[in-house]
């Protein structure tokens, strides 16, 4: 445990020191915070033309009139949004966990170090997951702010949040594995984010697919699994498939070192 927590503390050290973290930082934040404030300005909209009509009148003054969803068209919308988003920026964040080891000559000092390959990877992914919890956490101020200050349902949007860094833990291992196969750090950021982008969503290919793969395809992607949490549902089903993700990549970046290392 020891070592792990040396790992974890230089990466984190490197990661908080490093100017790729700020500007993910920054483009979490603003993309969140414009993206739920674009989407809560068209849903008062849509709520002020109705205002204007009798069957509105009828419902009663202060009452969402039906057809309107708060979760629906503006929860939903944020969080597919921002996971575009995540989905572009922590192939950034990962890129250099371990191919920047490489560049520098400093993985062959590491490994000279009385510490395992379980405990190198280890270190660097919990390192990776528990930044990636800051980057959702600021991200996530404003809309925070404005549930706090509303009679909104804090139970969908606390589910958001927290589909959001299962997400962001599943997209870093995915990362981080391609940072330890790649031979650079532009070849793992661009691995990562084909792979990332080559599961998000395999709705298109369920026209040409029978019912059976139609349903395979449909659990493999990755929207699927985060439709439910907008909704305040926590499925054990979509827990696993994030943990799943993230566990395979620390597993196959762990057999990758080890692979490495007798080379």
């Amino acid at each position: 445990m020891r070592g792990v927590l040396t790992v974890l503390r230089k990466e984190l050290t490197g990661l908080f020191a490093s100017p790729i973290a700020y500007i993910a930082l920054t483009a979490m934040a603003l993309s969140m915070s414009l993206f739920f404030l674009d989407n809560l300005k068209a849903f008062n909209t849509q709520i002020m033309l109705l205002q204007t009509r009798t069957a509105f009148n009828q419902i009663g003054a202060g009452m969402i009139p039906p057809g309107l969803n708060l979760f629906e068209q503006v929860l939903l919308p944020t969080v597919t949004e921002t996971a575009l988003v995540l989905l572009a920026v922590i192939p950034l964040i990962t890129m250099g966990m371990f191919c920047e080891e490489r560049t520098r000559r400093t993985d062959e000092l590491l490994m000279t170090l009385p510490l395992s390959h379980t405990q190198i990877a280890a270190g660097k992914f919990l390192a990776t997951y528990i930044f990636l919890v800051a980057v959702v956490a600021i991200a996530a101020l404003l809309p925070a702010i404005s549930a706090a200050t509303t009679e909104l349902d804090t139970g969908p949007i606390l589910a958001s949040l927290f589909g959001l860094v299962l997400l962001s833990f599943a997209l870093a291992s995915i990362g981080l594995l391609c940072s330890v196969l790649a031979a650079n750090q532009l070849v793992a950021a661009l691995s990562a984010y084909a792979f990332s982008m080559a599961i998000l969503d395999f709705s298109w290919m369920m026209e040409f697919t029978g019912n059976t793969a139609d349903r395979i395809l449909q659990y493999l992607s990755l929207m699927t699994h985060m439709g439910s949490f907008p909704r305040g549902i926590i499925s054990l089903q979509d827990i696993v498939y994030f943990a799943g993700l993230g566990l395979g990549g620390f597993l196959l970046a762990r057999v990758s070192l080890s692979l490495e290392r007798i080379n």
